[in-house]
């Protein structure tokens, strides 16, 4: 079997990447990211969600991968990707578990980028409800890292910081 030897391109000054973006190192020399996963890696990953789908209540165990789960003051959140490339929030409110029944479901969430710097945000719409999930990854040092906003007819009617659990 033949070797391929890696190969770098550089993007400007956002630093160089290899192999297609496996790895990217900004133009300090730090890491940004590592992309790569091992054929280990990638089988871990598998086991790692089947456990985690195993403790789920069955309306909500069909899922490509995790992406969140949430701990504010009233609710348990949890938001997922599903196969279609959207996103499904499932929420119980504190003290219940994820095994339960959750109490609100809302599919087809749009994950929507705030420029280059990684902040996100995930918005599921119900009638005249929207359902907001921000994560601030820059920003202020205080700031929470996670956030749930809930607005009805455009006025928000809950505001919520939380804690990402993982």
């Amino acid at each position: 079997m033949k070797s391929q030897t890696p190969k770098w391109i550089e993007v400007g000054w956002r630093g160089i990447m290899l192999n297609n973006g496996d790895l990217w190192i900004e133009s300090d020399g730090k890491i940004q990211a590592l992309n790569y996963q091992s054929t280990f890696e990638i089988n871990q990953k598998k086991t790692l969600i089947n456990n985690d789908k195993k403790k789920l209540h069955s309306t909500i165990k069909v899922f490509k991968s995790p992406t969140y789960k949430i701990k504010t003051k009233s609710y348990l959140i949890r938001i997922d990707e599903l196969a279609n490339g959207k996103y499904r929030y499932a929420s119980w409110k504190i003290g219940k578990s994820e095994s339960s029944k959750p109490d609100l479901i809302l599919s087809n969430g749009e994950l929507k980028f705030d420029g280059s710097g990684g902040n996100h945000n995930i918005t599921f719409r119900k009638g005249e409800f929207s359902y907001k999930v921000y994560r601030g990854v820059i920003g202020e040092k205080d700031a929470a890292e996670i956030s749930l906003t809930v607005e009805q007819s455009g006025k928000i009617i809950l505001q919520q910081d939380g804690q990402l659990i993982y």
